[in-house]
């Protein structure tokens, strides 16, 4: 199953938080003015964590690692060419296989873990739970994507941060909070989520999820195990697409279903991708079975105020 967390910008905090809402709201009905404080308090928390723990408005680089030694620094004539605030050359990293190894110029300060280091070996991770180097203001960590290897590179006083002001949201609407039905696979089936790459990613689908609006049924494909999982994951696309929200479609995570295998569809809680604040994401888009045949004027809008070097 694919670590669909790493595409996410709530994190799990933001979930924790939701499913403490819930649970308090669920002995009692909601009133007008609980309900828009929830989502009001969760999407602080998501914006507390794109300017915080969250790499998305910070990222600098991508550079897909080919065999061989590549050097890097800010100069023009190195193989992986960094922002002008590095180092004009940084050293060398190779890639024999699966083994990648950074060599550091002697003049050249690059930390790990706050020490000093001229060469190490990188351990892939999701986001920064690998190898992590530091130099100056920039930061870099080793992906691994389908067997690629990937240097990914943040700038922690990226020009991003500054110019942040918020995400605007359409207006916050009860009614987009839907009771949905999970109706479980007997066995589960794959299903390919594509992404900007245009390459599939698999995954397993244990059930869909269905709905109604205005008196129209619809269905959802949700992503994680109905079980195993306290979470689904969705990925969805809809007729605000491409105007007032973000082409590539938006994200949302609900709870998982009760004993009764039903929960709730929150669309005030509806996310930008990662795609839409940098182009050095790699974000998954809507499967075939989840482009809704609505608009969903919910949740957040097309934000469009990123800067590149």
């Amino acid at each position: 199953m694919i670590n669909w967390q790493h595409f996410t910008v709530s994190g799990i905090a933001i979930f924790i938080l939701s499913m403490a809402i819930i649970s308090c709201s669920s002995k009692q009905k909601q009133t007008e003015a609980d309900y828009a404080k929830e989502i009001n308090d969760w999407h602080q928390l998501r914006i507390n964590n794109l300017l915080g723990p969250e790499d998305w408005l910070k990222l600098a680089g991508l550079y897909e690692l080919e065999e061989g030694q590549h050097s890097f620094g800010s100069d023009s004539t190195n193989d992986l060419i960094f922002p002008p605030m590095a180092a004009p050359t940084i050293g060398t990293i190779n890639k024999e296989d699966t083994t990648v190894t950074v060599q550091v110029d002697d003049d050249v300060v690059v930390t790990h873990k706050q020490d000093t280091v001229s060469k190490v070996t990188m351990i892939p991770g999701n986001a920064r739970s690998g190898t992590v180097l530091k130099h100056g203001s920039l930061v870099w960590y080793l992906l691994e994507r389908r067997g690629d290897y990937y240097i990914r590179l943040v700038d922690e006083q990226h020009p991003n941060l500054a110019a942040f002001d918020g995400i605007e949201r359409f207006p916050i609407d009860q009614k987009w909070k839907i009771k949905a039905k999970f109706k479980p696979f007997k066995s589960p089936k794959p299903i390919t989520v594509p992404d900007i790459l245009n390459e599939g990613m698999q995954d397993t689908l244990h059930g869909m999820l269905e709905f109604s609006f205005k008196g129209e049924k619809y269905s959802l494909a949700p992503l994680n195990h109905p079980e195993k999982d306290d979470k689904f994951f969705i990925i969805f696309g809809d007729k605000t697409n491409g105007e007032s929200t973000y082409g590539g479609g938006r994200y949302i995570y609900i709870p998982t279903p009760n004993e009764n295998n039903t929960t709730y569809i929150d669309f005030n809680k509806a996310y930008n991708p990662p795609c839409v604040f940098t182009d050095f994401a790699t974000c998954p888009l809507p499967p075939s079975q989840n482009k809704l045949p609505i608009g969903i004027p919910a949740g957040e809008k097309m934000y469009k105020d990123t800067q590149t070097y």
